[in-house]
């Protein structure tokens, strides 16, 4: 019953993460999981003991560049992909994420390699042949056919398989031909074109998702190591969707723990302040770029659809067992102690404290930060705005914590440097 528990806890947060990797505002590319439909049904014919194995791979699989705000789906060409650096080093910085999880070796290992192409010139290591990953290969497959599916439309099977044909012995193994061929006849040949529909790829996921395990649950029940790499890896995409927020999320998380721990509060409660802070702006994701990244005031239709990233923050916490008990110090994090703020308008202690932490620790992280609209405006402006706000937007006794944590140099330094 743990484990399936645990089991339940680990695809709800994988899940939400290959959505959020996938979205760009109001669009989401469904890349990641359209991709790990299309692998698994290909290693159920030609490796099924690897089956679950390259399903949580191939959800994976470009986590090393969507943390840098880049997709590899939008270069649809391996010359465009090449040329940006960060595409190119993609495969290998996702590695050594899932390297951080344990009994994760075989997922990095095809991460590592799904880029490879059978000839040598693929990257990033330019291997050949049989030297590259067969679970690299399949993922490599799907890869390629969500990226036709991208550029041929929904009706699309025949430009695909077309295209697959003419690259067997080059992209992948030729000996794989024969599988495509097995999945193109897949559901009476209906397989192409189900996974060329976003609500049918959706429903196949849903029913994937519930019959694998994930690797760590056959050799471990801790959920520690796991949790807090996909913490960051929350962190760094949420923050990489756009530029002047890069370990935004790493920043709050440091300040808001230091102003709990000086307030003495429970190590438990420390630790749910300090994880909401990793996804307290979860709900940006789906916030157009352009509104983000405005240099100029927003419009009011721009500001009425920012504040709703606060409600979607809880409505995508509240869909993650081991997430829900954050939603509420994330989602909250902009009221205001005086009841002007949103998404609720609480007042005082009716905002949860946590809240309240996070309020003063995103206030300040804001005023020290560069904008699209504005520079930083360096410590001591920024502890002038605490005091003259305390009472009205801010909590005044996390206020008065936050001005004396800023008053050292040393740690305002170390703030800056958290990653």
């Amino acid at each position: 019953m743990k484990d399936e528990k645990i089991k339940s806890q680990f695809d709800q947060i994988i899940s939400a993460l290959s959505l959020i990797m996938d979205q760009f505002g109001n669009h989401n590319l469904l890349h990641s999981r359209r991709v790990a439909v299309i692998a698994t049904a290909l290693s159920e014919i030609v490796m099924p003991e690897k089956r679950d194995i390259i399903f949580y791979a191939s959800l994976l699989h470009d986590v090393g560049a969507v943390i840098f705000g880049e997709h590899p789906a939008l270069f649809p060409t391996m010359q465009e992909q090449k040329r940006v650096p960060r595409i190119f080093e993609h495969p290998t910085v996702g590695s050594k994420i899932i390297s951080r999880i344990s009994a994760m070796e075989e997922t990095q290992a095809f991460i590592q390699d799904h880029h490879e192409w059978y000839d040598g010139s693929g990257y990033p290591n330019g291997k050949k042949g049989e030297d590259i990953f067969l679970g690299a290969q399949l993922i490599h497959i799907a890869d390629t056919i969500d990226q036709k599916i991208k550029v041929y439309g929904d009706y699309s099977c025949t430009e695909i398989y077309n295209y697959l044909r003419l690259h067997k012995g080059r992209e992948f193994n030729p000996d794989l031909w024969d599988v495509i061929m097995d999945l193109k006849n897949k559901d009476a040949g209906a397989f192409c074109t189900r996974i060329s529909d976003n609500m049918s790829i959706q429903r196949i996921f849903s029913e994937i998702i519930q019959s694998v395990n994930p690797p760590w649950v056959v050799s471990t029940t801790k959920i520690g190591d796991y949790m807090r790499v996909i913490l960051h890896t929350f962190a760094d995409v949420i923050d990489a969707k756009h530029k002047y927020t890069k370990n935004h999320s790493q920043r709050i998380a440091f300040l808001s723990e230091k102003i709990a721990r000086v307030l003495e509060l429970p190590d438990a409660e420390i630790e749910k302040i300090r994880n909401a802070a990793y996804l307290h702006d979860i709900g940006k994701v789906y916030i157009p770029y352009e509104v983000l990244g405005k240099p100029g005031h927003l419009s009011d239709q721009e500001v009425d659809g920012m504040r709703k990233h606060a409600i979607i923050t809880m409505e995508i916490l509240d869909t993650i067992e081991a997430f829900r008990d954050l939603s509420p110090i994330a989602g909250f994090h902009q009221e205001r102690y005086d009841g002007k703020g949103y998404p609720d308008g609480l007042m005082g202690d009716d905002i949860p404290l946590g809240a309240r932490i996070l309020c003063v620790a995103d206030s300040v992280d804001a005023m020290l930060s560069d904008r699209a609209y504005r520079n930083g405006i360096g410590v001591s402006n920024t502890i002038i705005q605490l005091e003259r706000c305390s009472g009205t937007q801010f909590d005044p006794v996390v206020a008065e914590v936050a001005i004396g944590l800023l008053s050292d140099k040393e740690f305002v330094d170390d703030m800056r440097k958290a990653e």
